[in-house]
């Protein structure tokens, strides 16, 4: 991943900023068959109905804005399947991520085309457990729901590609190499590849995982 710094907690906002009347893209991965994009869209701006040729899938970071006739805010996802004519546009001075990936209807778990999801009411916690489900599974992508409950936590790994988590509600404790650091609600990290990492929940904790492994 690129564009952003890796293993330090940020806001959207220390990413991207949001300009007068200007519709503003950072690269975060660059692949032939992924691409993910940081976007910002001023209030009253918008991006025109267009057809794509992959999947897109759109995460709300900050804001309002209407896919079609849909609308979300933060915290919500979308996924629009190829060849579908869709527009975006900004209520609100908003921030989300978009995902463009070919999928089969096999990769896409547990996610309905053009229905939007609350992620943060998507997964129950599990007492004294961690619960995950999977929303897209692919060769070298994964996109993973999980929550964790107070106390819970992973044991120290390592992964194959760079992984962006978003905190979607609580806080945890985050190990990075040989660095701990705290994450909450609105916060975003990405653990490096190859670098032991590993998620702790100071009180309950759900998170999104982006995971893309350079094929």
């Amino acid at each position: 991943m690129k564009n952003i710094s890796k293993g330090k907690i940020l806001t959207p906002e220390e990413v991207i900023p949001i300009k007068d009347q200007q519709t503003i893209s950072k690269k975060f991965v660059d692949l032939s068959e992924l691409h993910i994009l940081l976007m910002s869209l001023d209030q009253d701006t918008s991006i025109s109905p267009e057809f794509y040729e992959e999947e897109r899938i759109y995460l709300v970071l900050k804001g309002d804005l209407k896919f079609n006739n849909e609308r979300l805010t933060s915290q919500d996802l979308i996924l629009f399947e190829k060849d579908k004519l869709f527009g975006i546009g900004a209520r609100k001075k908003s921030i989300f991520l978009e995902i463009a990936i070919d999928l089969k209807e096999e990769e896409m778990k547990n996610i309905d085309k053009g229905k939007k999801i609350k992620l943060v009411d998507y997964l129950d916690y599990v007492e004294g457990g961690i619960a995950n489900i999977d929303l897209v599974s692919k060769d070298g992508f994964r996109l993973v729901l999980m929550a964790f409950d107070a106390g819970e936590g992973l044991k120290p790994h390592k992964a194959p590609g760079d992984a962006l988590v978003l905190a979607l509600e609580g806080k945890a404790r985050l190990l990075v190499g040989d660095k701990e650091v705290e994450i909450e609600s609105g916060d975003q990290i990405v653990f490096p590849a190859n670098v032991t990492h590993n998620v702790t929940a100071i009180k309950r904790f759900k998170m999104l995982l982006i995971l893309s492994v350079d094929k």
